[in-house]
């Protein structure tokens, strides 16, 4: 397994790159077919991800690159070459690149790294047992781009009555995790409609940490094993 993480680590870096020599000049915006943009950074980085992944001989899966079925593949490589493709274009910083790996449908590795901080997290990083951070206030995270009224409404009914002195903060990309992981939030609660890729590095890693990644429906981790790639609503939580 450390040898995967090592070649995750060295892809994400590859990618990160990439799309920060794109980052740097003027770039076009391409429009998908369910309304999300693209841009040639998400291009160049998920085919520098699944080349310097193809040694491991494990199947790839990227946001840029879908197979036509993955019901057979018990193993595989599930990619987000550019999260927050939005929040690139707004030339914010906050984005990151996101390798996960699948096993018998939940994710197991995880590496997230954010080029504009060049900062890195991975499912291997050894944390503080026990979790030493206590936030004042309560702190809960949302989309930055992407926040709905059921947001709103779920801190307020389900985390205001027990925290009701909490603040809201705003955040691109897999960073909310990552804020997690680091002690920096509490929780995030998203509503927005978000998909496997996403979520699958950011779900290894926080669930390393001591984290957890819960469906809001019924409590249950996030399922990686769907016919298609589309999230339901959710809620992670900081290490305890």
């Amino acid at each position: 397994m450390n040898n995967l993480v090592s070649t995750a680590i060295k892809a994400a870096r590859e990618a990160g790159r990439a799309i920060m020599e794109v980052y740097a000049q003027p770039f076009e915006v391409y429009t998908k077919d369910d309304d999300s943009p693209v841009t040639q950074a998400d291009l160049r980085a998920s085919n520098i991800i699944k080349e310097m992944l193809r040694e491991t001989g494990i199947p790839f899966i990227s946001e840029e690159d879908l197979p036509p079925d993955r019901s057979q593949l018990a193993r595989y490589w599930l990619v987000d070459p550019l999260d927050g493709t939005a929040e690139f274009v707004k030339r914010n910083g906050e984005f990151t690149v996101n390798i996960a790996l699948i096993e018998n449908k939940r994710p197991v590795l995880g590496v997230i790294y954010a080029p504009t901080l060049d900062k890195m997290w991975t499912s291997c990083d050894k944390h503080p047992s026990p979790f030493t951070s206590h936030l004042s206030p309560f702190t809960v995270l949302v989309s930055r781009s992407h926040r709905t009224p059921e947001v709103d409404e779920y801190i307020n009914k389900v985390l205001r009555p027990a925290h009701p002195d909490l603040v809201i903060d705003s955040q691109g990309s897999s960073l909310k995790f990552a804020r997690l992981v680091d002690g920096t939030a509490d929780v995030y609660v998203c509503y927005s409609k978000t998909k496997e890729w996403d979520t699958a590095a950011a779900d290894a890693i926080l669930t390393a940490a001591g984290g957890k990644v819960l469906k809001i429906s019924d409590g249950l981790p996030l399922e990686y094993d769907k016919e298609d790639y589309p999230n339901p609503p959710f809620v992670a939580w900081a290490p305890e």
